[in-house]
Order: C-alpha cells, then sequence, then structure tokens
C-alpha cells in the first residue's frame, strides 16, 4: 500500500512540474523543456508501477518524445 500511496503522490509533484514548464517556457526554454521532461519521464514510470491503461502508457510515451525532440530541435 505504501508504495502505491507514493506514486499516488507522486501525481501532485508531476502537476507542479507541468505548471513551471508553462510557465516558463516561453522566456526560459530550456528550463521550461526539463521541467517537461521531469515530469513526463515521472508520470511514464508512474504509469508502469501503478499498471495504468495502455492508453495512458502511448499517452505519456509520445509526451516525452516530443519534449526530446523540441529540446533536440532547439539544439541544432
Amino acid at each position: 500500500m505504501g508504495n502505491t500511496k507514493f506514486w499516488d503522490n507522486m501525481g501532485y509533484v508531476i502537476l507542479g512540474l507541468l505548471l513551471i514548464g508553462q510557465v516558463t517556457v516561453g522566456w526560459a526554454f530550456f528550463i521550461g523543456q526539463g521541467a517537461y521532461l521531469i515530469g513526463n519521464t515521472i508520470n511514464l514510470i508512474r504509469d508502469f508501477k501503478l499498471g495504468r491503461p495502455v492508453a495512458d502508457k502511448i499517452k505519456n510515451t509520445c509526451f516525452a518524445t516530443i519534449t526530446i525532440g523540441l529540446i533536440i530541435l532547439r539544439l541544432v
């Protein structure tokens, strides 16, 4: 039960990181995208740990991949 509670609480961390990303991406691209990447990665790990449906895993994989792609495009 404790492990599930940890991953449930990680939802709040994810929410905070995605809010930071949303607010900062316009003026500090890498800080914002970094927050998105960390949030999306935690969300993806959380999906597997909690046995979330495949649709959630696919969605969060896509979001993490898009974030990585945006960072790479900005670096090139």
